[in-house]
């Protein structure tokens, strides 16, 4: 259970800093967004046995 709290702890700081980086900064943050798309939707695919390279589900999600 401690070290739980702990984790919760850590997120709510990192949630903090985040939040103080924000103002400002909307565009990096849209771009950095915009990166993890294809990666997140390659690791989805992946998890579901879809045999496609991260290039060709960067290809697709671009078309």
């Amino acid at each position: 259970m401690a070290r739980t709290l702990n984790i919760y702890k850590k997120i709510i700081e990192l949630r903090g800093r985040y939040y103080q980086a924000l103002p400002g900064k909307e565009s990096l943050l849209k771009m950095i967004s915009e990166a993890e798309i294809p990666e997140q939707v390659y690791n989805s695919n992946a998890i579901e046995n879809n045999t496609l390279s991260l290039e060709e589900t960067e290809k697709i999600l671009l078309q």
